[in-house]
């Protein structure tokens, strides 16, 4: 046939012939013909040939009225020509179905008698049956032109497609519904929207010229369900987390733990182009079910849950079924669990949490356990069975377990995963099957035990449960914290396992479960130790008495840095061992921390093993190297190396040495004898450390040879009332440091566990023959040369240091009483003696000469001829004896340096009314009165401004006291010719 263009030319020829030929009459259906044109009369002549051959009744392959409405009629005006509307065949092969006989489904209207939507003479759709060109309204805009009838939401559609827009309640997609948003992607395949342009309508989803698929005639490819979610996109998912996330069922993922029953396949539910679930497994968006819900089956008593879900049907016969035991229960849409069992606790799109859950989460921060928390808890269902405060942990990682387990873990979103997952309720019960091995219960009120309650496994048998995960605990078995080997106190009943002796997975009595009452008054971990080891307790023949370890104390006290990357310390490495081995420190509540933390019973002990030749189920070896006790007290393990190591020091006195590692020789952790774990003797002393020291400093004592003698450094002094600060650490009479209300004992100034100050790795005191000296000698400083630990406290004598006085600058060859030269002595000890001095007043360490009182004797050790100062010595030795003086300290004295001059007693104390002695005007240790500060290490020739006097002399010293008269008197009295004959002199 002749194109509608070519037509027109051909009409126009055939006008211009009959002009030329001769006046002809204008035929009537000369507008018809530019389409029909068989209709012309000129073309009825017999005397007329066309240019084209012409046919009087053309047809085409579906009938013969689908000529005027083939393509190429239509294209003849609207190849832009006229109008452009090559859009409509952009996809040619997406159009509605031509060509066919309407199924029984399709009823076309009739009006007056006849059908609105005709069909070709052979019964069949053609383009006529919807369009015609003829009536077109060319002045309306709210339907496209050349329809049979107005299109508008979609109404031609369904004047012939009625069934397919009665709603969900028939079966069919909803229609006419508003939208709150339109997506992008409709509008660009085409889509129309109905209302005020916001109504779903039959072109939202179809389009009839240009579709992008030929089947449904989609306006978006559907192949998984990509259509449904471009408006349901909150119950579409990509992942199973996703799917989680949105509390909607799964969707484009394969059916890995479940599979879709072919009956159902046949029903017309529909995989993903892999096997995956898609909508269409469950929907159909026409000819579905008439429930309201456009499923392919029905969902009554949740039968299409079951029909993939079979392996979850055996909650029918449990507690969990909410339909027989709370039917009036509702979810969180209002459901009752009448309605079926999936539907009391799973909603296939709107849940609440992971799982697709239909109940209003319970408080937990695991989002799994929130899912059970739901019911179990006060006010719900199952308020009868509460986990309880102290219950099985959750939400944590499963990992330091076995990592074997075919236990679950999970992701947040509810996933069991292989790895990275969590620990939550679901890990060991399985909420759909009262028993691991399904056997059901008759009767429902019967109360579970270890072997049920929806476990995973049976708990009963050797606590196969429990082991699934934390298998290193099996060690117990046959261990004294076996059940087993229990004789006594144990009342829970056997068929609850062996580790619900201990252990409690719910309503635990305290943390770790624990089945018994824990003890008060310590910390949570140690608590439920001590429930066992106490009086009347299963274990009251393995009590920790009342010396034993400190507990619920820091880590950090005993300078070790807890960290998540591991333990850090100070002093490492003494032993070659490498770094320290963290050891478990918890929290205030009892919770496993890896940073900070405090110390408890389980950081030493594993209540689990024990191993076989240590035993007492210690975490490490307590072993010839004390590879526990050092772990920790790092600061401490080179004792090892010194004279306190009994092995070393006492290898025939005290055979038991040899059969305990260091540590043990002198503290035990638990039932010590006193203080400081004490294993050993006490002796007699002034507080609790001295007594300590003094169990082996004394007659008759493991180191009776070293002992402080009568005359050593008092105890007990309160630097604070003296005026004196101290970096050293000070004790209170029990033993403990308290650096504020503490005050001077024995490890004030000894550090009973390294033989040389500040040099940790020394080992110069690993010997029995090793003879202490000043600079060792378990001294927490240094005494020799510099006396740095005597300054400590003693800081206004530190001046006496490079002064005339310290005699490494004047006579370094001298020696004191116990024949030390200044540098073993050190500067204060040629002097003074810490122990075993000479005299009691002031620990006089050098030979003294006689002198009229105790103070003038002292400095007559030098002063004195054949001393060492010798040439230091005043003409009249000291001050007449027989003089009273009063001179209050507190006084302030007259003269350019304030203070008062002391007075002293036959003994050689200060007092406030007393003899003057040589240190009445002289201060030993400073060489310039008012100046602090060292000598300059040489000899130097004093003077009255000098001279180690206590104030300046330049007419001051002497009338500090004697007021003007002090020259008359001084002359008088020191000059030799002046004061023999003189009468006061006599």
């Amino acid at each position: 046939m002749m194109g509608g263009r070519g037509l027109a030319w051909l009409l126009c020829l055939c006008l211009l012939w009959a002009t030329t030929a001769g006046a002809r009459d204008i035929s009537p259906k000369r507008e018809c013909s530019i389409c029909h044109v068989m209709w012309l009369d000129d073309f009825q002549r017999e005397n007329v040939t066309t240019l084209i051959p012409y046919e009087p009744r053309p047809v085409e392959p579906t009938g013969r009225q689908d000529v005027v409405s083939t393509e190429r009629m239509c294209f003849s005006c609207h190849d832009g020509f006229v109008r452009d509307s090559r859009f409509v065949w952009a996809k040619r092969e997406h159009f509605h179905p031509l060509g066919i006989q309407p199924s029984e489904k399709i009823h076309i209207p009739r009006k007056d008698g006849k059908e609105i939507f005709p069909l070709n003479d052979d019964g069949r759709l053609y383009c006529g049956t919807c369009h015609s060109a003829h009536g077109v309204n060319w002045e309306q805009e709210y339907s496209p032109v050349f329809m049979r009838v107005e299109n508008v939401d979609s109404s031609l559609c369904l004047a012939c497609h009625l069934d397919r827009s009665t709603g969900s309640g028939e079966g069919n997609h909803p229609v006419f519904k508003p939208l709150e948003h339109k997506p992008a992607v409709l509008e660009q395949g085409g889509a129309k929207f109905g209302g005020n342009d916001d109504e779903v309508i039959c072109q939202s989803c179809h389009r009839v010229h240009g579709a992008a698929t030929a089947e449904k005639l989609l306006v978006v490819d559907n192949t998984n369900s990509a259509l449904c979610a471009t408006c349901h996109d909150d119950r579409h998912a990509t992942t199973r987390s996703e799917a989680a996330r949105k509390g909607t069922h799964p969707v484009n993922v394969r059916p890995d733990k479940v599979k879709v029953p072919q009956q159902l396949l046949d029903d017309g539910a529909r995989l993903g182009t892999s096997g995956e679930v898609v909508c269409q497994t469950c929907h159909r968006p026409h000819g579905a079910l008439s429930e309201g819900k456009i499923l392919i089956r029905s969902n009554e008593d949740s039968a299409l849950c079951q029909e993939c879900h079979q392996r979850e049907r055996s909650v029918t016969a449990t507690r969990h079924n909410l339909t027989g035991s709370h039917p009036d229960v509702t979810n969180i849409r209002e459901q009752p669990a009448a309605n079926g069992v999936c539907a009391s606790c799973h909603l296939p799109h709107g849940g609440s949490g992971p799982k697709m859950w239909a109940r209003s989460p319970g408080g937990s921060d695991d989002p799994m356990a929130a899912n059970c928390l739901s019911c179990h808890q006060k006010g719900a269902v199952a308020e009868a069975k509460l986990p309880g405060i102290h219950s099985h942990p959750v939400g944590r990682a499963m990992q330091g377990i076995n990592a074997g387990t075919d236990l679950p873990a999970y992701s947040p979103e509810g996933l069991a995963v292989s790895s990275g997952g969590q620990v939550t309720c679901a890990s060991c019960h399985d909420p759909h099957r009262w028993a691991p091995d399904d056997k059901v219960v008759d009767d429902l009120q019967t109360e579970g035990d270890a072997s049920n309650s929806f476990l995973r496994r049976d708990n009963v048998r050797g606590s196969s449960l429990c082991l699934g995960c934390h298998e290193e605990k099996k060690a117990l078995a046959g261990t004294p914290h076996d059940r087993s080997k229990m004789k006594q106190h144990v009342s829970l009943p056997e068929v609850n396992g062996v580790c619900d002796t201990c252990h409690r997975v719910h309503q635990g009595e305290g943390p770790r479960m624990w089945a018994l009452a824990p003890e008060p008054g310590v910390d949570p971990v140690s608590s439920i130790c001590l429930s066992c080891h106490r009086e009347q307790g299963a274990a009251h023949g393995r009590t920790v008495g009342e010396h034993t370890h400190p507990v619920d104390v820091p880590i950090a006290r005993i300078g070790i840095v807890a960290t998540a990357q591991g333990w850090l310390s100070q002093v490492r490495d003494l032993f070659e061992t490498g770094v320290l081995r963290p050891l478990p420190l918890f929290a205030a509540d009892g919770r496993k921390v890896a940073a900070g933390g405090n110390v408890a019973c389980a950081s030493c002990h594993d209540p689990h093993r024990q191993p076989a030749k240590e035993g007492k189920f210690l975490r490490l070896a307590n072993d010839a190297e004390a590879t526990l006790c050092r772990n920790c007290h790092t600061d401490k393990g080179m004792v090892a190396w010194s004279k306190h190591n009994l092995k070393l020091s006492r290898p025939k006195d005290r055979q038991a040495a040899q059969k305990v590692n260091v540590c043990a020789q002198c503290h035990q952790p638990h039932n010590a004898g006193g203080a400081r774990l004490w294993a050993t003797y006490s002796g007699e002393g002034a507080d609790t450390m001295a007594q300590l020291c003094q169990g082996c400093h004394q007659d008759g004592g493991l180191a009776q040879e070293k002992q402080v003698g009568q005359h050593s450094h008092p105890l007990r002094v309160d630097v604070k009332n003296v005026g004196v600060e101290t970096s050293l650490p000070l004790f209170r009479v029990d033993g403990t440091r308290d650096p504020d209300d503490g005050r001077v004992s024995c490890p004030t100034c000894h550090n009973p566990h390294q033989w040389v100050p500040g040099e940790a790795h020394s080992k110069a005191g690993a010997s029995a023959r090793v003879e202490g000296q000043a600079s060792d000698s378990f001294l927490r400083l240094p005494a020799a040369p510099a006396g740095d630990l005597c300054a400590d406290c003693h800081m206004d004598a530190r001046w006496v240091r490079n002064t005339e006085h310290d005699l490494r600058i004047t006579a370094p060859q001298q020696r004191n009483a116990r024949g030390q030269t200044v540098q073993e002595s050190g500067v204060c000890g040629q002097c003074h003696a810490v122990h075993n001095a000479q005299l009691r007043t002031r620990l006089w360490g050098r030979s003294t000469t006689e002198g009229q009182e105790v103070m003038e004797s002292l400095c007559r050790s030098c002063h004195a001829p054949d001393k060492v100062a010798a040439g230091k010595v005043p003409v009249r030795l000291n001050h007449p004896q027989d003089i009273q003086v009063v001179s209050v300290r507190g006084w302030p004295r007259p003269g350019e340096i304030f203070g008062s001059y002391p007075v002293y007693d036959k003994d050689g104390a200060v007092v406030d009314s007393g003899v003057i002695s040589c240190p009445t005007c002289h201060n030993a240790h400073q060489w310039q009165a008012g100046v602090e500060r060292e000598g300059p290490g040489r000899n130097v020739e004093g003077n009255a401004l000098n001279s180690f006097l206590r104030n300046k002399s330049n007419f001051n010293l002497c009338t500090n006291c004697h007021g003007l008269d002090a020259l008359f008197r001084y002359k008088y009295f020191h000059g030799e010719t002046s004061r023999v004959p003189h009468r006061l002199y006599r």
